[in-house]
C-alpha cells in the first residue's frame, strides 16, 4: 500500500500556469509539502477544451518515483 501511496496522491493547487496547462500541488498529508510544476495528462478527444483548476482546488496527481519532483495532474476531484 505504501508505493501506491506515494505514485498516486489527492492535493490541492497551489499554483496555475495556463498556457502550458500545468499546475503545482501542496500536500497537507505531507507537512503541505509542494511538488513540481506537473503536466495534464490530455485524453486524445480532438477538440476538447480545457478547463483549469483555481488555486485551492483538489487535484488527482500522479508520481513517477518516491518524491514530488516528477508527475502529472489526472484532473479535479470533487463537485464543480
Amino acid at each position: 500500500m505504501g508505493l501506491v501511496q506515494n505514485v498516486i496522491r489527492v492535493g490541492f493547487v497551489s499554483s496555475v500556469d495556463t498556457g502550458q496547462q500545468m499546475i503545482r500541488a501542496t500536500f497537507p498529508d505531507r507537512d503541505d509539502q509542494v511538488s513540481d510544476w506537473l503536466q495534464l495528462v490530455i485524453p486524445p478527444i480532438e477538440g476538447a477544451s480545457i478547463k483549469m483548476p483555481a488555486v485551492g482546488e483538489q487535484v488527482l496527481c500522479l508520481f513517477l518515483g518516491n518524491g514530488l519532483e516528477t508527475g502529472f495532474w489526472l484532473g479535479t476531484v470533487g463537485d464543480d
